[in-house]
């Protein structure tokens, strides 16, 4: 049994009261992706006046709150404990069919279908498959295709946190070749959809401290982002481009979307006459008890 417990901090400290805040989080690790969550919870300073949690478009468990008390710091809290003994580790039968063939199931989906398509941060287009086909000739296994894809966005990229935010767009970081997590997903993401496969970006947590004499993988002290890829017949893969390697035992999935516009880990409106906002983020994955 592999289990770990998350803790994810979010602190917004504003130059002025906040009045009131309302805010949408992602940071709730459900049953999917083979892993169960055992439990899992959020708490605000100050305390929220309305908390609620449902189920968003995509299926992931999704919490709203609002905050009427007036502040000049916000403090969300969630935590979770996660068993991931489950999840995928390997590409199973999908994986060795020709990914033509994958490409014929993925039609026939109704939920997969939805991930073929353009979303608000990642288009189709030209450029993307033809950076794909070297990787998807005729007759290839979609697994040894998609090894081979996100091996080289994993070689051609570099890992660079400084280089691009929130508003960096897909071209911006194929022409840089650089970025982080969120921008190789989108990339890698991009790229299956052009070749007209199911793919979805991926939000979630990665083991913070490796096992003794593995290194340290990247994107382990903060979010981390990776892709789904639909294998047909309701069956899904994770990928991670940024650490080369399937997202195995040691990753916490918190959210699935199209990209990462869908499923941002915190989003949310404050009514202020607030200038300026220092915001910070701490991340902590380490294997639990239970």
């Amino acid at each position: 049994m592999v289990t770990y417990e998350v803790s994810h901090v979010t602190r917004y400290r504003y130059d002025a009261p906040v009045m009131v805040s309302h805010a949408q989080i992602h940071q709730l690790p459900g049953n999917v992706d083979g892993q169960i969550c055992l439990r899992r919870s959020v708490v605000t300073d100050p305390p929220p006046e309305t908390y609620r949690e449902h189920e968003d478009y995509f299926g992931n468990p999704t919490a709203v709150l609002s905050i009427h008390e007036p502040h000049t710091e916000l403090v969300v809290r969630s935590s979770s404990v996660v068993d991931t003994t489950g999840r995928p580790q390997s590409f199973g039968r999908g994986g060795d069919l020709p990914w033509e063939a994958v490409h014929g199931l993925v039609e026939q989906d109704v939920v997969g279908v939805e991930f073929t398509l353009d979303s608000p941060l990642v288009a189709r287009s030209e450029r993307l498959a033809g950076m794909a086909r070297p990787s998807f000739p005729p007759g290839r296994s979609l697994a040894e295709a998609v090894r081979d894809l996100t091996h080289r966005i994993h070689t051609d990229f570099v890992f660079d946190p400084g280089s691009t935010d929130v508003s960096t767009t897909l071209d911006e970081v194929l022409d840089g070749r650089r970025g982080v997590c969120q921008d190789f997903a989108h990339v890698l993401v991009g790229c299956l959809r052009s070749l007209g496969l199911a793919a979805c970006y991926v939000s979630g947590y990665l083991e913070t401290e490796p096992p003794p004499g593995q290194p340290r993988l990247q994107g382990a002290d903060r979010t981390h982002a990776w892709v789904g890829v639909d294998l047909g017949e309701g069956e899904w893969v994770g990928v991670d481009p940024t650490n080369d390697q399937l997202a195995g035992v040691n990753y916490v999935t918190a959210a699935r979307g199209r990209d990462y516009s869908d499923i941002p880990p915190l989003k949310g409106v404050i009514y202020s006459d607030s200038a300026a906002t220092q915001l910070t983020v701490e991340v902590d994955v380490v294997p639990a008890e239970v």
